[in-house]
């Protein structure tokens, strides 16, 4: 039969982890609205920015262009 003390004890550690858990629960959403809030800002400001994407891209593909061609590049 077990005592008071360990049924005490065995109650507040599953009070300590519901705690934990609802801690971890509540955190975990908070982060969830700020990465939506982040993703739905960066949509926002490449749409009202696309010429910006545009040219990343363009010298991107330049900077490409030119590692592969000296890559094959016979002298």
């Amino acid at each position: 039969m077990a005592s008071k003390d360990s049924i005490t004890s065995k109650i507040l550690d599953r009070e300590t982890y519901e705690d934990l858990l609802d801690q971890l629960n509540e955190e975990k959403e908070r982060i969830e609205y700020d990465l939506k809030k982040e993703y739905r800002n960066a949509r926002k400001y490449v749409r009202a920015h696309p010429e910006q994407g545009v040219g990343f891209a363009f010298l991107g593909g330049i900077v490409v262009g030119i590692l592969i061609a000296s890559l094959f590049r016979t002298d």
